[in-house]
């Protein structure tokens, strides 16, 4: 099997590649398929809305079935920020690390405030036609006092498992995809299409 993956994020797509053998399935960027990178306006309200909107936008590009995902952080302390707006939250060109500092520094002189965090991820499949699928899944933790770790992207340094006692960053790739939320939601996905072929 093979899938086009519509983003820009490289540090997803690696993810997303990590998750299967490629005698299995094989995943390329959308840029293989056109000549030009696009940028797509989430406009959506969830992250259901938001998958789907780059899915649909790339397959009607591209002119075959398209993946693309949307995902976020919420902090349970501060539920008005981040989620569907992690992306706009931060300014852009920010390094990983900058935007973990900035969400570490929430919590300054806050010590008693809930550091529980629930990562998400929706992933949608669309045909050229506007045929779709969906599956999504989250992954709950803890926001730690400074980055741990060095493996991963992302959030993976600030994001420590309790019954790990790990960080996403401190985990190989193979532990690291079994607790994915986009991995998880990814191959919910792939036995989704099967069914359908």
């Amino acid at each position: 099997m093979t899938m086009i993956v519509g983003t820009n994020n490289q540090g997803k797509l690696q993810e997303i590649q990590s998750a299967y053998p490629v005698d299995q399935v094989s995943f390329f960027p959308y840029t293989d398929f056109t000549q030009k990178t696009c940028e797509v306006a989430e406009t959506g309200q969830t992250y259901t809305e938001n998958a789907l909107i780059k899915a649909q936008f790339y397959a009607k590009i591209i002119g075959q079935p398209v993946l693309a995902d949307d995902g976020g952080l919420e902090i349970e302390a501060f539920p008005e920020i981040l989620g569907v707006q992690t992306a706009r939250f931060f300014k852009s060109n920010m390094t990983a690390s900058e935007k973990n500092q900035q969400l570490l520094r929430l919590f300054e002189s806050q010590e008693a405030l809930s550091r529980k965090i629930t990562l998400h991820a929706v992933l949608a499949y669309a045909w050229p036609n506007g045929e779709c699928l969906i599956s999504a899944q989250e992954l709950h933790g803890e926001l730690t006092r400074k980055e741990i770790g060095t493996l991963g992207y992302g959030f993976d340094k600030i994001f420590y498992l309790p019954e790990k006692q790990k960080t996403l960053a401190q985990l190989p790739t193979i532990q690291r995809n079994l607790l994915s939320p986009r991995v998880t939601a990814l191959k919910e996905l792939i036995e989704k299409i099967k069914e359908q072929q």
